[in-house]
């Protein structure tokens, strides 16, 4: 759910917490401060920044053929 003490001095570079919320601040990286004033970043969101996300399937395009209806537009006149 949320990246690991580990995960998050690896992103940053940094051990000490006020240097890693300096960091994720600095990148526009969006995080929660514990109680412990640590970061938490969703793995999610790390994922989704760093292109690990799996891809969303892709909606299959159906391709109509609309023909006009040339007898109904006929007939229509004859009236």
């Amino acid at each position: 759910m949320f990246l690991t003490v580990d995960e998050i001095v690896e992103l940053t570079g940094y051990r000490y917490n006020c240097r890693q919320i300096d960091w994720l601040r600095l990148h526009n990286w969006k995080f929660e401060v514990t109680s412990q004033h640590r970061p938490k970043v969703a793995r999610s969101y790390f994922e989704s920044c760093l292109g690990g996300a799996s891809p969303r399937q892709e909606e299959k395009l159906v391709h109509l053929t609309v023909k006009p209806n040339f007898q109904a537009l006929n007939q229509m006149r004859t009236r």
